[in-house]
């Protein structure tokens, strides 16, 4: 793959694209999610009738074979719409309640079958923009979001970090569940799976069979608690077929950076998936050779701990885009 080619994998128009904003009659006092379940449309900078992927449709376990929700065409923009993870189990009032056998925990929306996409396929997810609710929780917690700010508490507002903490597409063989990262992306609680950001993963099934739940209002590195800002979401994308792989693993793509991510029981393995897909990344867009490519991401990449609450921990190597010749 040349730097040309390379470049032509980022969705630029995911920095650039207008806000959505909800025609008249649909804002109501209770915020962005009132109305869920309702036929909605958007108005003005082209994106009205927007198909809506509603929440109503998860599933839990990534796996081949599983009954699309949804079809979707390469190009189209669509909004996908998610639940917080522990839906009917958490509520604005303060409820917590206990999971028990047969509740939907950590559910994503879908299946999502994306047309034109076939096993061996590199589907790219440009995340045009994230909203998330008027609410959330971690730790036994409810706590506002207003304003684009997170209450913490009184006096303490903290600007948000809307992110997707699962993204993921069926394994060929095998199944994966949704509260689980892979090599098919799954519950990957990466704060950069954001607006702006291209993620890509790697088709194993027709149709790629993907998931989005797990919505953030803000997470730190490490999500430390086991919980981000546990929130509702409502994501516009589009997906794209680009023209090769780029890693065995999921990539992100943003207009000022690259990251290659890894995920493992051992964080250390984790560490250094993410770490040597960054250097074939590198060599494979460049032409350097290895000991050049190794040596540039020594002294440049920052490795980051994407989280260590998860089955498998997740790591991922971050690189300056300029380095690619973006």
């Amino acid at each position: 793959m040349d730097r040309a080619t390379f470049f032509g994998c980022f969705g630029f128009g995911a920095a650039v694209l207008p806000s959505l904003a909800l025609t008249a009659g649909q804002q109501a006092s209770g915020g962005v999610f009132s109305g869920l379940g309702q036929a909605r449309t958007f108005a003005g900078d082209n994106l009205s009738g927007v198909r809506v992927l509603g929440q109503d449709n998860s599933f839990t376990v990534f796996k081949a074979g599983l009954t699309p929700a949804y079809r979707v065409a390469l190009g189209e923009l669509v909004l996908i719409e998610a639940s917080h993870g522990m839906p009917g189990l958490v509520t604005r009032e303060g409820q917590f309640l206990k999971s028990q056998p047969g509740d939907k925990t950590n559910p994503a929306t879908g299946p999502v079958f994306i047309e034109g996409i076939g096993p061996g396929d590199a589907l790219a997810m440009d995340i045009l923009d994230l909203r998330v609710g008027d609410w959330g929780y971690s730790g036994g917690k409810v706590y506002e979001i207003q304003g684009g700010y997170l209450v913490l508490e009184p006096g303490l507002h903290l600007p948000l970090w809307p992110m997707l903490g699962v993204v993921g597409v069926a394994p060929a063989a095998g199944e994966m569940d949704t509260a689980t990262p892979g090599d098919c992306g799954g519950n990957m609680d990466c704060r950069e799976v954001r607006a702006g950001s291209t993620l890509v993963l790697n088709a194993q099934v027709e149709g790629a069979l993907l998931g989005v739940g797990d919505g953030h209002a803000a997470q730190g590195d490490g999500e430390i608690r086991g919980q981000g800002i546990e929130t509702d979401t409502r994501t516009l994308c589009r997906f794209r077929k680009l023209p090769q792989r780029l890693s065995e693993r999921p990539v992100i793509l943003r207009q000022e950076m690259v990251a290659t991510l890894g995920a493992h029981v051992d964080l250390n393995e984790a560490a250094w998936q993410a770490t040597d897909d960054m250097v074939a990344l590198l060599r494979q867009v460049t032409g350097r050779e290895e000991e050049v490519a190794r040596q540039l991401v020594n002294v440049l990449g920052e490795l980051k701990i994407t989280q260590i609450v998860d089955p498998a921990k997740g790591a991922r190597m971050e690189l300056p885009s300029w380095v690619f010749g973006v």
